[in-house]
């Protein structure tokens, strides 16, 4: 209904993602860090980051309360594997390489919060733009319906 229940399959892949990066992330912790694994998962990382920002620009203040628990659910998720992502890289002395993917990751974020903002100015924008076409027709039909009563009390009498 709606396409509603196409960014909820979104949603539960990125959730159901999550949790095999959560247990990649520990065998490799166990295993000992390999440079290439954790790279690894920070691009998967960043790719259910694009996930979760797609769902959110396409449904831009239409998510029921039950999609937009499940899309906080999936960023507090990804924010926890983040932090443990980050504490398995500094630890293995990937610093560098770390905050260099990090900030590309901030940018796309900060360019996906802005866009989202606007997607939702121009939504208020359009609502309000046809409000005020209704309230204009409408103003425009009562004046027509009065005009011709008028004319119409005019011509019998």
């Amino acid at each position: 209904m709606f396409g509603f229940g196409e960014s909820i399959a979104v949603v539960t892949g990125v959730l159901t993602t999550l949790k095999s990066l959560n247990e990649t992330l520990a065998t490799i912790k166990e295993s000992g860090a390999n440079a290439g694994s954790l790279a690894n998962l920070l691009g998967q990382y960043d790719e259910v980051q694009q996930k979760i920002q797609e769902v959110e620009k396409s449904k831009a203040g239409v998510l029921s309360v039950k999609e937009s628990m499940q899309v906080q659910v999936a960023k507090r998720q990804a924010e926890t594997f983040h932090t443990q992502l980050k504490d398995a890289m500094l630890m293995s002395g990937q610093a560098q390489q770390y905050s260099e993917i990090i900030r590309r990751i901030e940018d796309s974020k900060s360019a996906h919060e802005q866009a989202v903002r606007q997607l939702k100015v121009a939504k208020a924008r359009r609502r309000k733009q046809l409000k005020e076409l209704a309230t204009g027709t409408l103003a425009a039909f009562f004046t027509w319906c009065l005009v011709m009563a008028a004319i119409y009390i005019y011509i019998k009498l």
